[in-house]
């Protein structure tokens, strides 16, 4: 028989299953995102091709078919990294757009210069990583396009044609000579080292390099 003055007492629920599937979950996250961050360079730096399923878990120090259980496949996990590095720079690009209409035209155009000069000295794998693709005529470099880089470059198109009063053919010139000048010098980091005795990463060269892309790209502004 339950004694009266016990009967009431409320017994305190086991929590172990909920703190357990947390802490599963954590590691989960963690695995995902070590995937994540050892695919980033191996696709940027040797091409999807070139790198495994199995290369990726053992550089990520995961199990064997974690890969598979987080992301289906190899060609998903490109897609991820791919959405991921984009990400990034198509919102600051789409913030600079945005307030682009309230410059005058010569200061907006340098502004998306110095921009394209700073994201990519402080993200050169991408730009390493777009080159592994751009050059093949694969499903990637449509995924690419179509989803990335169509939708940020038509505002950037009609910008700068209006404001330098380019064709649309001229601007596909303009974009690449840009686009190239903007990134090699950081993506060829280590040859610029070996070539010229200085790192491309330092602050100085950054804001070297931007303020010649302006010149040969605008030409000196007239008050200088």
């Amino acid at each position: 028989m339950i004694s009266p003055k016990t009967s009431n007492l409320k017994v305190p629920q086991h929590r172990a299953p909920r703190v357990r599937k947390r802490r599963i979950q954590e590691r989960t996250e963690v695995a995902r995102a070590s995937i994540i961050a050892a695919a980033t360079p191996m696709f940027a730096e040797q091409g999807f091709d070139a790198i495994s399923v199995r290369d990726i878990e053992i550089a990520a120090e995961v199990k064997r078919g974690m890969l598979s259980y987080h992301f289906e496949s190899k060609d998903s996990l490109w897609m991820v990294v791919a959405d991921e590095m984009f990400a990034d720079l198509v919102r600051e690009l789409d913030l600079r757009l945005v307030i682009l209409k309230d410059l005058p035209k010569r200061e907006s155009v340098a502004l998306l210069i110095r921009f394209h000069v700073r994201y990519y000295s402080e993200h050169p794998v991408l730009s390493r990583f777009v080159s592994q693709e751009a050059r093949q005529d694969t499903w990637r470099t449509k995924y690419l396009v179509t989803k990335h880089k169509h939708p940020s470059l038509s505002l950037l198109a009609k910008h700068i044609t209006e404001s330098l009063d380019l064709s649309e053919r001229e601007f596909a010139h303009w974009y690449y000579i840009m686009v190239s000048a903007s990134a090699t010098i950081f993506s060829f980091e280590p040859e610029c080292k070996l070539l010229f005795g200085f790192s491309s990463y330092d602050e100085g060269v950054v804001e070297q390099h931007a303020a010649m892309m302006v010149n040969m790209l605008l030409g000196k502004s007239e008050d200088k």
